[in-house]
């Protein structure tokens, strides 16, 4: 019997509880190194991959933190920039930022930058996971920000990033759209 779209919001749900709450139990030095290895890959994969603009994320939830590296990125002359997301159900818009400008919060409690920011369209994004599968398709939050981000044309290189224990089996959504590359720490 092929499984309901309400089984598989809710599948989806619990699954989405049980990573974060996984995610979140990871002590403060365990996931110090753990962003530290991502960090160092994000940085090679940068260096090998001629990156102008680079979209980021401010990490919620236990996410994975790539502070460490926002530093080295702009010293290679990569532009980052962070998403927000200004329009209910669309897409995410990127701003300009770089370490050390002001951020607010938006309306669910992340750090963007001001809205005074000149928007961006990066080529790549690197994307936060609670989930991912070995066929590179995501596990978000479930507002679809991403996806409909992703949706767009040109579509920009695309890289998870995510702790190793977020990796997980999914039923794939006619929405979902696979990413190019996943991050892991090591």
């Amino acid at each position: 019997m092929p499984i309901s779209a309400i089984q598989m919001k809710l599948n989806r749900t619990a699954q989405r509880a049980a990573l974060i709450a996984e995610r979140r139990a990871i002590s403060a030095q365990v996931r110090k190194q753990w962003d530290r290895e991502i960090a160092m890959q994000v940085y090679d994969w940068c260096q090998s991959n001629q990156v102008q603009t680079a979209g980021v994320y401010s990490p919620i939830q236990a996410e994975p933190s790539l502070h460490e590296v926002f530093p080295q990125l702009t010293e290679l002359g990569i532009r980052l920039a962070l998403p927000s997301a200004p329009v209910p159900n669309q897409g995410l818009t990127f701003s300009a930022w770089q370490p050390g400008d002001e951020l607010m919060k938006d309306r669910f409690g992340v750090l963007v930058p001001l809205d005074s920011a000149p928007l961006v369209k990066p080529d790549v994004l690197f994307i936060p996971c609670v989930g991912f599968t070995p066929d590179r398709y995501r596990l978000g939050y479930g507002g679809g920000f991403y996806d409909r981000t992703l949706a767009d044309r040109p579509k920009p290189k695309t890289v998870g990033i995510a702790y190793k224990i977020s990796r997980c089996e999914l039923e794939i959504q006619s929405h979902d759209i696979g990413l190019d590359y996943i991050i892991t720490n090591l």
